[in-house]
């Protein structure tokens, strides 16, 4: 503590660390009432000086915690110059143990051995070149004017996703699917019903919906009534007209991508066949798990090809029964009994329709459609090189049928097909 008198006016000053706390006591019986301005600037100017003192022997002494350096970079910690010889880091921050690169963190809030809340920087006693960042209760990364913009967030207390408001776009990604973190295992059931359930359909975003719910909560961050423009002259500066330009071209980027036409489902009609791949946040937005959709999808085509090999016996068990005659009108593993026709093909396509090429030059051409047994259920006359037979399977039934192409009387290709 110190005390100095100034034309009858005492001065305490207390210090404290790199705190002090001045005490100024007036004896006015002492001194006239028309010096006390005069006065008042003295003790202000004491003050001052006294001030500069004790900053100057905290930014100058060797063993000091912060510094100012000359060219106004800033210290934190031991002084290490070699640790930033090209002068780059405008606050550096080093450790505070005698290992100066481990350990460095910059606390916000309460910090301590029981309440580390949130902080970023090096955690633990190594040097791993590893960056922290903590929030004991989640953090927001967000963007904009405001900061009101939530670009991505996890928040454990409304739910347990990383909800990131924005595409991704990564290398590979992998899902934990490690069956000693499972339990309640259970088959599929009925894979191909499943998915004759859920309907596909096509989409764009409605922008202004998804711009909804991109804000954060009321008063998460304030918004103040600042803009851009300048306060005391509304004329933009050169950095804000650029700024403009960019968030001009950002809100384009935007709508141009929700007007990007999309593939995929609808959650509302998910839900009612599937809950389990449907999720509901707290605001209400509903999202699907995709990825649940392979199991499914393998599943059925399992179930599929195991219908197929069980049909495929069926075939060759009926055909075995049939007379010689009506054998040679099916396509055998020999290719004895179709002819050769160079560019006489068929091709399968959806349902009970079929497509074809034929030759550069042929006389007659015509398809002939026969059932399992070798009955002729319709005959198509073939025009042109190629096109479409479109086929009603109410004309011809459901099951399996036997396509034939003839061309200039000969048998140029065959084809069976399952409608069902």
């Amino acid at each position: 503590m110190v005390e100095v008198v100034v034309n009858g006016c005492m001065i305490r000053i207390q210090a404290n660390g790199i705190g002090a706390r001045f005490v100024i006591r007036l004896n006015l019986n002492d001194i006239m009432i028309k010096r006390v301005s005069i006065l008042i600037r003295k003790v202000m100017k004491t003050i001052k000086i006294f001030s500069c003192l004790v900053l100057a022997s905290l930014f100058t002494s060797v063993n000091a915690q912060l510094r100012v350096l000359s060219d106004g970079r800033v210290q934190a910690g031991q002084n290490v110059p070699s640790l930033d010889q090209g002068k780059v880091a405008t606050l550096l921050v080093l450790g505070s143990n005698d290992k100066i690169g481990t350990g460095a963190i910059i606390a916000l809030g309460d910090f301590g051995p029981k309440s580390k809340n949130t902080f970023w920087g090096e955690y633990g006693n190594t040097d791993s070149d590893q960056l922290w960042f903590q929030g004991k209760l989640g953090y927001y990364l967000t963007y904009g004017e405001q900061a009101s913009s939530v670009v991505s967030y996890y928040d454990p207390a409304k739910n347990s996703n990383f909800v990131f408001n924005t595409n991704l776009r990564v290398n590979g990604v992998n899902i934990t699917s490690d069956a000693r973190m499972k339990d309640n295992i259970q088959p599929i059931e009925n894979p191909i019903d499943i998915l004759s359930r859920v309907d596909g359909v096509s989409y764009t975003y409605r922008l202004s919906e998804v711009q909804k719910y991109r804000k954060s909560e009321e008063n998460a961050f304030p918004e103040t009534s600042g803009t851009m423009a300048n306060e005391v002259n509304d004329a933009l500066t050169e950095k804000e007209l650029r700024d403009e330009q960019i968030k001009k071209e950002i809100e384009r980027r935007e709508e141009e991508e929700a007007n990007r036409r999309r593939i995929g489902f609808m959650a509302q009609d998910i839900q009612k066949v599937l809950p389990e791949l449907v999720q509901t946040d707290e605001k209400g937005v509903m999202s699907i798990d995709y990825i649940g959709f392979i199991p499914l999808i393998v599943e059925s085509l399992k179930q599929m090809q195991q219908t197929i090999q069980d049909q495929q016996k069926e075939i060759e068990t009926l055909q075995s029964l049939l007379p010689a005659e009506t054998k040679s009108m099916f396509r055998s593993t020999s290719n004895e009994e179709v002819s050769v026709v160079e560019g006489a093909k068929l091709y399968n396509r959806a349902g009970a329709s079929v497509s074809y090429t034929l030759p550069a030059t042929y006389n007659t051409a015509d398809l002939k459609i026969f059932d399992i047994s070798g009955k002729l259920l319709k005959k198509v006359v073939l025009t042109g090189n190629n096109s479409v037979v479109e086929i009603n399977p109410s004309e011809i039934g459901l099951g399996t049928f036997v396509y034939t192409l003839f061309v200039d009387n000969k048998k140029a290709d065959a084809l069976k097909k399952f409608v069902n």
